[in-house]
């Protein structure tokens, strides 16, 4: 009888380290499996954003690639039937009123007069018949290609005082080391500055109204600044990347600065 019963005991001391060597590579295989899901899920997130931003600097740089390129069809002189020479338009006047448009593919111009949004100088106003170019994120119209990006793009004179020496630049001003003595119309050189924002709107949670709000909201680096320097508003409500940021909207804006002179006129600086 007593061998008996220590044989059992023996087995069942057996079973039970048995059931928790099983436990415990039950709870290690888990673990295991979890660690191996978020990896997986992190890789995911890491190569989607990768793609994003991909996407994203693709489409802004497409944006100056076509800017550029209808400008060399197009802009000879100073014709305000392109970009450059309705931006830069002579007079004090124009000096840092911002000039947006969508970027529309399926348009047959790149810049179209009677599509733009323009600005007063201090941003808070509209310029009157001109407010039709900003984008809107619930039109098909205004999405960029298969790869469902929304471009808008921003333009402004440069501010004289940057753009001293030569935005003053008249006639009888130094024209390739000589004094001209045409008597034409003074010309003006002058530098411009050029945003290109694009988003994927459909990777953000937020509502096609708020994202389309976030695209009225000044751009230029000299606008956010002045915003900013009042106080009265948050960050999110003085610059466009930011207001996207707190939507959670991907994007990429670019900025290039140019400069704008007369065809046979070398511009002092």
């Amino acid at each position: 009888m007593t061998s008996t019963s220590k044989h059992r005991s023996i087995r069942g001391s057996e079973s039970g380290a048995v059931l928790i060597v099983v436990l415990l590579v039950l709870v290690l295989i888990t673990l295991i499996g979890t660690i191996a899901i978020q990896r997986s899920s992190t890789d995911l997130k890491l190569a989607t954003a990768s793609q994003v931003n991909k996407l994203t600097f693709q489409s802004s740089d497409a944006a100056f690639t076509k800017l550029e390129k209808e400008d060399r069809s197009l802009g000879k002189g100073n014709s305000v039937d392109n970009i450059r020479g309705y931006v830069t338009r002579p007079g004090k006047q124009y000096v840092g009123r911002e000039v947006v448009f969508c970027l529309r593919p399926r348009s047959n111009k790149f810049f179209d007069q009677t599509k733009l949004t323009e600005k007063t100088s201090d941003g808070t106003k509209y310029i009157s018949g001109k407010n039709s170019g900003f984008c809107d994120v619930g039109s098909a119209e205004d999405y960029v290609g298969e790869s469902r990006t929304v471009t808008q793009m921003t333009f402004a004179k440069t501010k004289v005082n940057d753009a001293l020496p030569y935005s003053l630049e008249g006639d009888k001003t130094y024209t390739d080391d000589q004094v001209s003595q045409t008597g034409q119309t003074p010309f003006e050189c002058a530098n411009f500055e050029v945003y290109a924002t694009s988003l994927i709107p459909a990777l953000s949670n937020s509502t096609t109204a708020k994202i389309n709000e976030c695209l009225k909201i000044v751009n230029t680096d000299a606008l956010k600044d002045q915003c900013e320097a009042e106080g009265t508003k948050t960050k999110a409500e003085c610059s466009i990347d930011a207001c996207l940021e707190s939507l959670g909207a991907p994007y990429n804006t670019q900025m290039q600065a140019y400069k704008s002179k007369p065809i046979g006129v070398r511009c002092l600086s």
